[in-house]
């Protein structure tokens, strides 16, 4: 990606972003100066509640995360910025056993992930902060594959000793508060640079760790909304195409923007790809949340994929509708969910990580990719001429501690629908203690070109 076209895009989100909030502030100040006394903070002090022990991380020094006691004062930089600076060092790791059978495919594996964090708070918006991944690397995860229909038996062992994420955030005005004693200008801009995860739609657009820089401008007071957040980016490495393959030279430019209406909260996000051998292109989607009375949730997305020169696995052209409704039983915790997706010829994401699988990960659990382990999602997760949709029951049980999921779900092309897949599949949840869950998954299903298929996993998730 030409270092211009980086450049154009972020002085472009920048101006969008101060222009915006110099308009709204212009034109709400009368307003915001007469409601000033109705929106006082009460001079009683009110208690809190009774918060549950907080689990303790590997390291925690300075301010402690969600500890009740005492700020450190810290101390004043020149720039007129306090910093408060505070260590922590977190993980998860996951293992677990697998198997799946059918559509040609006999394996079973032990599987393990470990993912490591440290995070250096200066203050409760500036930070650095570095993961480590170190048994994978990309999409091959440390364990034991089983020899399955004559395969041998091997011990995987792949380690990556390279920094997965490593950013600094913060914001512009926190860092020099004495350029704006009157708060006048608007320079309470967010910032990020680094290798840092980036996500649009949910997922569906974008899901990737991008080495780029990043601007964001949040709670502008435009009209006829209560918030509005505009971001942008430009990335320069890192870029996994929308088939989860390294882009090589590849660099792109986003624009994210959301916002909050009187019932429902829409999002409109934007990212043109520079890649290698001509396979540039444009990928957009919108998308609009809402509630519906005290129990019903809908959401609605529309994205589309374009390649500007030559269509490729890598960026391909076509459209692609979600919709989901979601309901909370009366008198419940639980969740009924139905989604469902559609796409015309091959909707393709602007980037997506090796592990995260296809786009379709978030329509339910038969879609989602484990990103553990060489075995994938009990339904494909890809968007090439589709049809598709999930239908399921969360129940909660144990106080909240534990869970189980229901779900029936299937997925057909448009043009072809004798070329369909049914599954059936259930999920078990439970916390022991404060820091290990245990999963179990299993599924079945039939698929009309290959066979019926079956699989399931055990898993043990340790978070410290």
């Amino acid at each position: 990606m030409s270092r211009s076209c980086l450049f154009v895009a972020l002085l472009v989100g920048i101006a969008l972003t101060t222009g915006i909030s110099v308009t709204a502030l212009g034109d709400d100040a009368a307003a915001d100066s007469d409601d000033a006394h109705a929106l006082a903070l009460p001079e009683e002090p009110t208690e809190l509640a009774e918060l549950p022990a907080r689990p303790r991380p590997i390291i925690d020094l300075g301010n402690r995360y969600l500890a009740n006691e005492e700020i450190s004062p810290g101390f004043t930089l020149p720039t007129g910025a306090v910093w408060q600076p505070s260590l922590l060092a977190w993980g998860a790791l996951r293992s677990a056993l697998q198997a799946e059978t059918g559509r040609a495919v006999d394996q079973a594996q032990w599987a393990n992930r470990l993912d490591l964090f440290g995070q250096l708070s200066l203050t409760a918006t500036e930070r650095f902060v570095i993961g480590l991944e170190p048994l994978q690397k990309r999409s091959r995860f440390s364990g034991y594959r089983f020899g399955v229909d004559g395969a041998d038996a091997e011990i995987v062992g792949d380690v990556e000793a390279g920094i997965q994420t490593l950013f600094f955030e913060g914001d512009i005005g926190e860092l020099f508060p004495r350029l704006d004693r009157d708060a006048w200008w608007p320079i309470d801009l967010g910032f990020s640079v680094g290798r840092m995860p980036v996500v649009y739609q949910d997922g569906f657009l974008l899901d990737d760790r991008l080495v780029g820089f990043g601007l964001v401008q949040n709670s502008i007071l435009a009209r006829h909304t209560s918030n509005l957040r505009v971001s942008v980016i430009g990335a320069w490495d890192g870029v996994n195409r929308g088939d989860n393959t390294q882009g090589g030279d590849a660099g792109l430019a986003g624009l994210s923007t959301e916002f909050d209406l009187y019932q429902a909260t829409w999002a409109f996000d934007a990212v043109y790809v520079d890649g290698e051998r001509r396979t540039n292109g444009a990928v957009a989607g919108i998308s609009m949340i809402r509630r519906i009375h005290d129990r019903w949730n809908l959401t609605t997305r529309a994205l589309g994929s374009y390649a500007t020169q030559r269509e490729s696995p890598q960026l391909d052209r076509g459209l692609l509708g979600v919709v989901g409704v979601s309901v909370a039983p009366y008198r419940t915790h639980d969740l009924v969910y139905f989604n469902v997706a559609a796409s015309y010829r091959n909707y393709t994401a602007a980037a997506r990580s090796a592990d995260r699988g296809g786009p379709l990960g978030r329509l339910g659990i038969l879609f989602e990719a484990p990103g553990l382990g060489s075995i994938g999602s009990p339904l494909r997760n890809d968007t090439n001429r589709l049809l598709a949709g999930a239908l399921g029951v969360q129940h909660f049980f144990s106080h909240r501690r534990g869970q189980i999921v229901f779900e029936l779900a299937g997925r057909s092309r448009h043009d072809e629908f004798r070329e369909r897949t049914i599954a059936v599949g259930v999920r078990f949840q439970h916390a022991v203690g404060r820091h290990v869950i245990v999963r179990v998954d299993g599924y079945a299903g039939d698929d009309r070109e290959d066979d019926n298929f079956a699989g399931g996993r055990t898993e043990l998730i340790l978070k410290f």
